[in-house]
């Protein structure tokens, strides 16, 4: 990019919806295999591995809504807009480069992406730094929508953890969307389960009408947060 010219952010969410569509669509592909449980010459495929392929495609998810916040917040810092004319309201000036828009997120002058990070994982510390740069900005909607970015980081860090802290967390989680009796959860729930499962609460009552799981009613979820953020 030339210095001065701000960083195009359109295709920034139009990359993030096609990864969105992308997991849909391969979750919805391994759920019309056919299911098998003892070995046989049958075609189909074992319960277990479509949980596995939930699993997956939910991980690359959160790394893709990750991926978002991170680019478009760059991206903005160099006085970015959309196609139809938003962006935030600098408080400052604008950043010379990406580069240079990564310096002053991380507040560090030698900051190299391929060694460091910013911490877009956590919603607060993305409303802090844009409160910082901004006085007005899109990513105030991450305010109430931080409780279920942070339900999906746990059920992202179990699919990738077996740490005891990551069972501890992701066990709240289940808890908190299927509310189980005496909240106890099955033995050996895991994110596998809990993605397939139908919403029972939190993500609005359309979500329930309409049976959706926990993996398609985060798709739905992650994709309005982008829309909103990079508007169309």
């Amino acid at each position: 990019m030339p210095r001065g010219r701000p960083a195009k952010v359109d295709h920034v969410r139009e990359a993030f919806i096609s990864k969105i569509d992308s997991a849909t669509s391969l979750v919805t592909a391994v759920k019309t295999l056919p299911t098998k449980t003892r070995p046989s010459n049958n075609p189909g495929i074992h319960p277990k591995y479509v949980g596995q392929v939930f699993e997956l495609a939910f991980m690359g998810l959160v790394a893709s809504w990750e991926e978002f916040i991170e680019r478009s917040l760059v991206r903005y810092l160099t006085g970015a807009q959309t196609n139809s004319g938003y962006k935030p309201a600098l408080k400052f000036g604008k950043a010379d480069t990406i580069k240079h828009a990564y310096e002053l997120l991380s507040l560090d002058p030698d900051y190299k992406p391929e060694r460091s990070y910013l911490k877009v994982s956590d919603p607060r510390w993305v409303r802090r730094v844009a409160d910082f740069y901004f006085s007005r900005h899109s990513y105030s909607v991450l305010q109430n929508a931080s409780d279920l970015i942070k339900h999906a980081n746990s059920i992202r860090n179990r699919v990738a953890h077996e740490s005891t802290k990551c069972r501890s967390d992701f066990k709240a989680t289940a808890i908190h969307f299927l509310h189980p009796a005496k909240g106890q959860l099955k033995q050996g729930y895991g994110a596998a389960s809990l993605l397939q499962a139908p919403v029972q609460r939190h993500f609005g009552q359309p979500a329930i009408n309409q049976n959706k799981t926990h993996f398609e009613a985060y798709c739905y979820f992650f994709k309005e947060l982008a829309v909103k953020i990079v508007p169309i």
